[in-house]
């Protein structure tokens, strides 16, 4: 059985202008400890799909189960990482992590609460500025506690919205290292599911990716299997055939959307401004 499941899922809202559809016909299975990324243009559903997974949307058609139960709200199962931190600003690094250990693990001494916090610290090399407010520490340093902070509490399920996407180039290699360590030492257990934009990201970091199509109802239009070889080396893995095929089969599925609104474009007729 899958670990993660989602069966015929659609999800609509109301509008002042009737009923919008996000996405539909949405069928996926993930397996226990797999990462699988989510790819598409703005708009195609990827992130209301992931808020699926965290129980904070609920489809208005099919479901999502984990481990067989239905996802009915969010739950200490499930950890959710987003672009914008999500830090509490007048809570140290030590503190922010501390805050959610404490609210996930009501069972756990605060003893062994502490050791927690302190083990994930160190493990995203955060020790020397443990009692820094999330202001005095760069935008890489912030996603940093964010993903200790998502480890810590120990969920089944990690949830990544787009979050290396405020980073500059470098901070986010390194953001990737960091989650693939995190992952590795607790013994590949954790399933991860992440929305991005970033090809070369998903590619690096995932075991499947998912393609959706353009919005309104959006639906999945292809499922990429990644065969490169795990522990990955970014400067190895670009040369490797497999690579560069997933990277120009993914191009390919993006870029049909572009080339349309070109053609548009020039079709459209050409106003003179006088």
């Amino acid at each position: 059985m899958s670990y993660v499941e989602i069966k015929d899922m659609e999800i609509a809202f109301s509008t002042p202008k009737g009923r919008f559809v996000a996405v539909k016909n949405i069928n996926l299975d993930i397996q226990k400890g797999e990462i699988v990324s989510i790819i598409g243009h703005s708009g195609c559903g990827k992130s209301t799909i992931m808020n699926a997974i965290g129980g904070m949307v609920t489809p208005t058609r099919g479901e999502v189960t984990i481990q067989g139960k239905t996802v009915k709200g969010p739950g200490p199962d499930r950890g959710i990482v987003f672009q914008n931190y999500s830090l509490l600003p007048w809570l140290s690094v030590y503190e922010n992590i501390f805050e959610a250990v404490d609210a996930a693990l009501k069972n756990t001494s605060r003893v062994e609460k502490k050791e927690i916090v302190e083990k994930y610290i160190r493990m995203v090399g955060l020790s020397s500025h443990r009692e820094k407010l999330p202001k005095q520490i760069s935008g890489g340093m912030k996603q940093r506690v964010a993903i200790a902070r998502a480890f810590a509490i120990n969920p089944d399920v990690l949830l990544l919205d787009e979050p290396f996407g405020a980073l500059d180039a470098l901070t986010k290699g390194s953001m990737h290292i960091e989650l693939l360590k995190l992952w590795n030492l607790d013994n590949r257990s954790k399933t991860i599911v992440m929305v991005t934009h970033d090809i070369e990201e998903a590619i690096f970091l995932s075991d499947r990716i998912v393609v959706m199509t353009d919005g309104p109802a959006a639906m999945i239009r292809e499922i990429e299997e990644v065969h490169l070889p795990r522990p990955r080396n970014k400067k190895d893995i670009v040369n490797m055939p497999e690579y560069k095929i997933i990277r120009d089969r993914l191009l390919s599925l993006l870029m049909d959307k572009v080339e349309i609104d070109a053609t548009d474009f020039y079709k459209a007729p050409k106003v003179e401004i006088v």
